[in-house]
């Protein structure tokens, strides 16, 4: 066993009799390992406890023809054992296509919130208060790059979210990356960071991939809001909220980037905010 495996890791292994089966990655929060066991290639995941547990409800909630299947899951350790699908993510594609596919996901994994049938494990709203705080804590921490405008336009859409009904679920970082084909050529979602409400929400991370935010602006405004109404029609979700959220997101994720130190980054999310908010 490889050495620089961390304990939950390596306990999660001997747990679920696997074998490290490829190169151990790391994500924001969590470390990914593939492994074997018999003639399966599965995937380990580790992670904080309560993010293993959202993730772990939402993965068995979301159909399987249209996420990743989650096969067992250890509480005590922030394990999951999941499905392997093909290193072949969307990333990359012309943008039709991938808003197209990702749009469509969007609507198959629009379930009801199953955390209202669990014990111990809540699945956030979309409508709390927890956006608009953070956006205000970023907000007085962050640089002034963005319009006042901006800013209000960005807190009304988040405020409106109070009154959406929706009682279903969204992955939460529907991002082409999160999105592989399985061994059979179907597309399907991996890392959901679940929310209930509207599928809008995902029309932000949906239109274009950040390394690709260059191409975009060079095209201009009007490409952006032909992808957004592109999202809309495909996702089936009202054109004006899916581009509220959007400007909302661009928002939220340009002072947090400036923050981090992304000069390039945060200017062309800024960029994107702006463009909608005229």
């Amino acid at each position: 066993m490889p050495a620089s495996l961390s304990d939950p890791l390596a306990r999660a292994l001997e747990h679920w009799g696997c074998e490290p089966d490829g190169e151990l990655l790391h994500g924001g929060m969590s470390e990914v390992l593939p492994v074997r066991r018999g003639d399966q290639e599965l995937m380990l995941k580790v992670l904080p406890r309560s993010a293993g547990a959202l993730e772990a409800l939402a993965l068995r909630a979301f159909p399987a023809s249209a996420s990743v299947r989650c096969l067992d899951h250890d509480d005590g350790l922030g394990a999951l054992l999941l499905e392997r699908l093909t290193p072949v993510s969307l990333a990359g594609a012309p943008p039709d296509r991938s808003i197209t596919v990702q749009a469509e996901l969007a609507r198959s994994l629009a379930v009801p919130d199953p955390s209202r049938m669990s014990d111990g494990v809540s699945i956030e709203r979309l409508g709390s208060d927890g956006w608009l705080a953070h956006l205000d804590v970023l907000l007085h921490r962050g640089p002034s790059l963005l319009s006042g405008r901006s800013i209000e336009r960005a807190r009304e859409a988040i405020a409106d979210l109070a009154e959406d009904p929706t009682g279903t679920m969204t992955h939460g970082d529907l991002h082409s990356r999160n999105v592989h084909r399985d061994r059979d050529g179907r597309w399907r979602v991996l890392d959901p960071a679940p929310r209930v409400g509207t599928i809008a929400y995902e029309s932000h991370t949906v239109v274009v991939e950040r390394d690709r935010l260059g191409e975009l602006i060079a095209a201009g405004p009007r490409e952006l809001l032909r992808r957004l109404e592109l999202f809309a029609d495909v996702a089936d979700v009202s054109p004006a909220l899916t581009a509220g959220l959007c400007q909302a997101r661009a928002v939220t994720s340009a002072v947090h980037e400036a923050i981090e130190g992304h000069a390039l980054l945060s200017t062309q999310l800024a960029w994107m905010a702006e463009s909608l908010s005229r």
